[in-house]
C-alpha cells in the first residue's frame, strides 16, 4: 500500500527546503515556534518577488499553512532564492 502524495505543500516542507538551503546558525539558537513564524515571515515577504509563477502561488491556507498547488522543484527553488534575499 502506497502513500498518496499530497495534493499540496506545506509551508512546513518549504521551510526545510529553505533551511537546507542556507547555513545560517541564527535559527538554530531560536526555538520552533520562534522560527517558524520568522520563515512564515520570510516566506510571506518573498512570495510577491516571484514574477510569472505557472500556479497561483498566493492561493494560501494560512490557518493550515499550505499552499493551495503542490509546488514544483523549480518553484521551491525560485521562493528559496527569494527567501534568501529577504
Amino acid at each position: 500500500m502506497s502513500e498518496e502524495t499530497p495534493l499540496n505543500t506545506s509551508f512546513e516542507e518549504m521551510y526545510d527546503f529553505f533551511l537546507a538551503g542556507i547555513t545560517d546558525d541564527m535559527f538554530m539558537e531560536m526555538t520552533k515556534e520562534d522560527t517558524d513564524a520568522l520563515l512564515e515571515e520570510i516566506l510571506l515577504a518573498a512570495l510577491p518577488h516571484f514574477e510569472f509563477p505557472r500556479k497561483n502561488i498566493f492561493d494560501l491556507d494560512l490557518t493550515n499553512k499550505t499552499f493551495g498547488d503542490k509546488l514544483t522543484q523549480e518553484e521551491m527553488m525560485i521562493i528559496r532564492q527569494y527567501m534568501i534575499s529577504e
